[in-house]
């Protein structure tokens, strides 16, 4: 069986429909166009606005970064020039006279023995401080009551290596000088690093050196009493 399909809409009426759909299809298509290039303007804006500011700021810190440099640079001249000063004094105001120790180790010197050189040198040592960690391994100690001992000072970040070079008439000369020095504050660590005979026109003598050291922890002064030039203060560790 055959469908036959009439259409009874005028020909002039489909046309205008069409012209106004067509219309419609192209007003949206404008609008849509219009929305997509406000939108990309408005960000293109806002991306120009936001470089501006970060050129602003680059440009104020490249600005003052050349003063700032200059601060630091004058700042670490500084700290260098106090720290030789410093170092200077530290050397220079020690707690104790040269003159007076190695008048005090002449003193000492028994009546057998000679001086051939004596050699001062300072020395120091940087004690790290502790981590947090290694405080807080470390035991805790029971508090101090009243009649118990306080704990021993702890070793000197600073002292004075003093090395003693002489000759000796005998063995017996040379080990009284290093007992009368272990028995004389401020020195402490005495040694004879070196015993040696020699011969000399008629018989032998001990060519000796002997190392030592007064530690700078403890304060000293000049005391005119029969031990020697030097006395270690009262407080000080022995």
């Amino acid at each position: 069986m055959n469908e036959c399909v009439v259409d009874f809409l005028p020909a002039q009426l489909r046309r205008r429909s069409a012209t106004l759909t067509s219309r419609r299809r192209n007003a949206l298509l404008v609008g849509l166009l219009s929305v997509t290039l406000v939108g990309v303007a408005a960000h293109s804006w806002n991306q120009f606005r936001t470089a501006d500011v970060r050129r602003a700021i680059s440009m104020s810190v490249a600005t003052s970064s050349g003063k700032v440099d200059e601060l630091i640079e004058r700042l670490a001249t500084e700290q260098r020039e106090l720290t030789r000063r410093m170092s200077i004094t530290d050397r220079l105001a020690l707690p104790l006279e040269m003159s007076d120790l190695a008048a005090t180790v002449t003193h000492l010197m028994p009546a057998g023995t000679s001086l051939s050189m004596l050699r001062i040198e300072r020395s120091e040592q940087r004690t790290p401080a502790r981590t947090a960690d290694a405080a807080a391994k470390a035991p805790v100690q029971p508090a101090a009551t009243a009649g118990s001992r306080k704990p021993a000072a702890k070793r000197a970040d600073r002292w004075i290596d003093v090395t003693i070079r002489g000759y000796a008439r005998g063995n017996a000369d040379l080990y009284e000088f290093e007992r009368r020095l272990s028995g004389t504050a401020p020195f402490g660590q005495v040694t004879v690093s070196e015993n040696a005979p020699i011969d000399v026109p008629g018989g032998h003598v001990q060519q000796f050196a002997i190392t030592c050291r007064v530690s700078l922890d403890g304060r000293t002064c000049s005391a005119p009493d029969q031990a020697g030039p030097i006395a270690q203060a009262k407080g000080a560790s022995r």
